[in-house]
């Protein structure tokens, strides 16, 4: 591997593929945008594997380099800044907020929101120290001054992890897709149309009528949202399979669980429309099902061998034109398999003292029928992200969630404002 690890996604990134990130946190009280500057600074430093910029080098390879000008904390504005611009310092991280709302912005490239939430809570964790004057318990949190924790950047070596077969791997093949519904995003997934709403639910009502259904949060959202889709595609004859998309974070797989690093694959759950009119309980157990037999070890093993082998691939390319062709043509995110709706669930995050001052936390990513969901004390929050601004999907998803007695608080839409990313495309 000739460069670093988190660089290779940047050959995939174009103006058709933003791969970033948003993550808002909705405070109990008004940010005050000065002392959030000064605290972001100090918890940023913490982290000089974030602390980055990019430069590309004489064989067309993105380099990533230390970068020590300060992290830039803006308000929101109309123009939403590129990461990797002077605008951010040419930082890959960057911070905005309005009025409660602070916004953590980065690259998907450098990690995960897995990853990002040691940088988040680290900030908040300083912000809320310096504005309450309060002694907040850091216990979990990697504040600034702590020293570097066992694995924190480690990166697996492929060849020392196991290479036993996987006992079985999903090959269900492409489900459908409202295509029509992408074309214009895809022409410019920046759109105002990429919108998500904000939803609140009761974790403990949520649990409970999973454990009752046989499920976990993933599977019967999972199970909500193939009999949402079902509805408005019951009379579209091209709609033959359904397919469930959802993220896995493989850490522990390949024996790297507290790294920041971007590791996460996808577990499908395929369904078929005769299936429509299957409780929650049965479609969960499916679900679950499948879920778990994608669960093994050797699959994460084998997924990261595999990407290790395409970065060796793309090191092999000349210039950055062969380097971006290979890694396009090759990407698991354009030529993988299709699914219909996808499912992000973070877990549980403790956020300690934090956690009185935290309205709600929601991700925002991309993708269409794209769940994020995040947990803040006794409080589930599910981003419903659409590319477009039709409320049929969203409506779907309450009537079933009404059907099943789950109560749910709905925010207002909100456009995405996911940031582009500027890297250069000529060596200098």
């Amino acid at each position: 591997m000739k460069y670093d690890f988190d660089s290779y996604f940047y050959y995939e990134y174009s103006k058709n593929v933003p791969f970033t990130v948003r993550i808002r946190v909705t405070m109990t009280e008004p940010v005050d945008g000065q002392a959030l500057k000064l605290s972001a600074q100090k918890a940023f430093a913490r982290f000089p594997y974030f602390s980055r910029k990019t430069r590309l080098d004489e064989s067309g390879g993105y380099v990533l380099e230390p970068n020590d000008k300060p992290i830039s904390v803006l308000p929101e504005a109309e123009k939403m800044p590129s990461l990797g611009s002077a605008e951010v310092n040419e930082h890959l991280f960057s911070i905005t907020y309005e009025d409660y709302n602070i916004y953590f912005n980065f690259s998907h490239s450098i990690c995960d929101a897995t990853g990002a939430m040691f940088w988040i809570k680290a900030t908040l964790w300083q912000y809320l120290t310096d504005t309450t004057g309060e002694t907040l318990d850091s216990t979990g949190i990697r504040i600034p001054g702590s020293p570097m924790e066992e694995g924190e950047t480690a990166l697996p070596d492929p060849n020392a992890l196991p290479k036993d077969k996987p006992m079985s791997m999903y090959n269900g093949g492409n489900s459908y897709m409202p295509l029509g519904d992408y074309l214009k995003y895809y022409l410019n997934p920046f759109a105002k149309d990429a919108v998500y709403f904000p939803m609140e639910m009761d974790l403990q009502s949520v649990l409970k009528y999973a454990k009752e259904n046989d499920g976990s949060p993933n599977s019967i959202l999972a199970a909500f949202m193939f009999k949402a889709v079902c509805r408005l595609w019951d009379s579209n004859k091209k709609v033959t399979q359904i397919s469930a998309a959802i993220a896995k974070n493989y850490r522990n797989d390949v024996g790297c669980p507290n790294t920041y690093r971007n590791l996460v694959r996808l577990l499908h759950a395929k369904y078929t429309k005769d299936m429509k009119d299957w409780p929650v309980e049965k479609l969960s157990t499916l679900t679950r099902g499948s879920m778990y037999m994608q669960m093994e070890p050797e699959i994460g093993c084998l997924e990261y061998r595999n990407y290790r082998s395409r970065i060796e691939e793309i090191d092999a390319k000349p210039t950055l034109k062969g380097k971006c062709k290979y890694a396009t043509s090759t990407s698991v995110f354009r030529k993988g398999i299709r699914d219909s709706f996808n499912i992000s669930y973070v877990g549980k995050v403790d956020w300690g003292d934090m956690e009185k001052y935290i309205a709600a936390v929601h991700t925002i990513s991309d993708g269409h029928l794209m769940l994020e969901v995040n947990v803040v004390g006794d409080k589930l929050f599910v981003n419903f992200q659409q590319v477009n601004r039709k409320r049929e999907y969203l409506d779907a998803f309450l009537n079933v969630l009404k059907e099943e007695n789950i109560k749910v608080t709905l925010g207002e839409m909100k456009e995405k404002r996911l940031p582009k990313i500027s890297l250069q495309k000529k060596s200098v």
